[in-house]
């Protein structure tokens, strides 16, 4: 059990250097890509009737500043709390702003229907009211349930206490930072585990190898996350709540890291492809799905030791990221243009490629074609056939006989994996395929397109123009 014990120190000592090292750097260009401006706190009561929820929002410790208010697209009835004394001082009317003043706590309110009925394993997203350019230094939650529906509440911040009363439920949560989401379930699952940085809910005692994975590691920034050792039968996807099947220390640790990483880089909570790709290089060790340690190995083994030092580097210097930041990174480390991130996080499972594209602008005579992707596979040169085709007046059809390209005058129909092709009812035999699938568009391999859609192309120093033959 030491030896255990010791080996779950040491690992906790590099993951939490790794963690707050990649922090400090994330939080630094935050800031220089213009982050919050000020922070205040916030106090939210959250009264449930049998199909919405009424809420009254508290700020306090706002600037004299006028500020913008953001709803919650489905909030209706919006108002000012009138119970509140001098809580609208600051409002406009049209309810957009808060406009300039000494007065440094308004209170607003406003509904948010719950169409179906709350249901078990209901997660409630962008149900809050936001302050544009303003960070949440302190969050209290009050949750009182009218109807009285037990099971349990959970928000990402500390629970402080839950009680059952005669007419109500009520659950007090308090805790650093904003909330974003919101989860009820039915069953409720105890404590069972609890610090500054976790609240862990299990139907069994911990084991003491979990306790001293929890113990040690420290989330930057003081983010709190609830941990819920069951199944995640409903497939929530949240940033400050997680469900672990497996109590083992591995899925801990990856979980934990991926939804830090979430949360840090600002990266979709729906898809974790990303974040977990992300998570990878942080910790220089594969985390997450099938694909997203095949993303990790592709890039891993394609890089030079200096570029995958520069990539690194890289990735704890940004700031929020998505698909199309990351694939600007990946193509300055590499000095080719390249999609990966964003082909790859189309689909859930399919696997696209490695590949580079031509990074000059492709024209079909004088209009720029914005989705127009010139790749780079095998030796050969590739057109996304979509974007061309339709432009030219073709429609494509992918069906199991094979794609079928149809014109006005014209009507192709290529097999899959066979060795011709049919242009207007008639059979020409073909060496090498005209198409091909990456991922899930086709793509038309160059000296085919000129051939069989009689185009012309034209590759100048600074860009690539296409023009019909029949123009020339």
């Amino acid at each position: 059990m030491k030896i255990v014990i010791s080996i779950i120190s040491t690992l906790l000592v590099i993951i939490n250097s790794t963690l707050l090292l990649f922090q400090y750097h994330v939080y630094s260009s935050s800031k220089e890509e213009g982050g919050q401006s000020f922070f205040y706190e916030q106090e939210i009561e959250i009264k449930l009737k049998k199909d919405k929820m009424i809420i009254k929002q508290h700020f306090s410790n706002l600037p004299k500043e006028q500020m913008v208010i953001t709803w919650p697209i489905s909030s209706e009835n919006r108002s000012c709390d009138l119970s509140t004394s001098d809580s609208c001082s600051r409002l406009s009317e049209d309810l957009a702003l808060f406009n300039e003043g000494d007065m440094d706590k308004q209170s607003i309110s406003y509904e948010i229907p719950i169409v179906d009925g709350l249901r078990d394993g209901e997660l409630f997203t962008g149900f809050l009211a936001k302050i544009e350019n303003g960070g949440v230094s302190y969050t209290t939650l009050h949750v009182t349930d009218e109807v009285k529906r037990g099971g349990m509440w959970i928000s990402g911040l500390p629970i402080i206490g839950s009680t059952s009363l005669s007419l109500i439920d009520y659950t007090l949560f308090f805790g650093t930072g904003n909330i974003s989401e919101l989860y009820w379930q039915k069953e409720s699952i105890p404590v069972k585990y609890e610090n500054d940085y976790f609240t862990v809910h299990s139907n069994e005692n911990l084991s003491k190898e979990v306790i001293a994975l929890l113990d040690g590691l420290h989330i930057p920034n003081n983010i709190h996350m609830s941990m819920l050792f069951t199944e995640n039968k409903y497939n929530i996807k949240s940033s400050r709540i997680a469900f672990i099947a497996n109590k083992g220390v591995d899925a801990i640790q990856s979980e934990i890291i991926v939804k830090n990483i979430q949360l840090q880089y600002g990266l979709n909570e729906e898809n974790p492809l990303l974040a977990e790709v992300v998570s990878s290089f942080i910790m220089a060790s594969p985390i997450g799905s099938e694909k997203s340690i095949w993303m990790y190995e592709t890039l891993k083994n394609y890089f030079t030791k200096d570029q995958l030092s520069e990539w690194e580097t890289a990735l704890t210097k940004t700031g929020k990221l998505n698909a199309e930041k990351l694939d600007k990174l990946l193509s300055k480390v590499i000095g080719l243009k390249t999609s990966f991130f964003a082909f790859n996080g189309q689909e859930e499972t399919e696997q696209f490629p490695l590949l580079f594209e031509d990074a000059r602008p492709v024209y079909l005579n004088k209009l720029y074609m914005d989705e127009m992707n010139v790749v780079f596979k095998d030796g050969k040169v590739l057109y996304a056939a979509g974007p061309l085709l339709t432009e030219l007046g073709y429609t494509l059809d992918n069906t199991d006989k094979g794609l079928y390209v149809q014109s006005s005058a014209r009507a192709f129909r290529f097999p899959v994996h066979e060795p011709f092709y049919v242009l207007n009812e008639k059979r020409y035999d073909a060496m090498s395929e005209p198409f091909e699938k990456i991922g899930t568009d086709f793509y038309m391999e160059e000296a085919w397109m000129i051939r069989l859609f009689l185009v012309n192309v034209d590759k100048q120093k600074n860009k690539i123009i296409i023009t019909p033959s029949d123009s020339i």
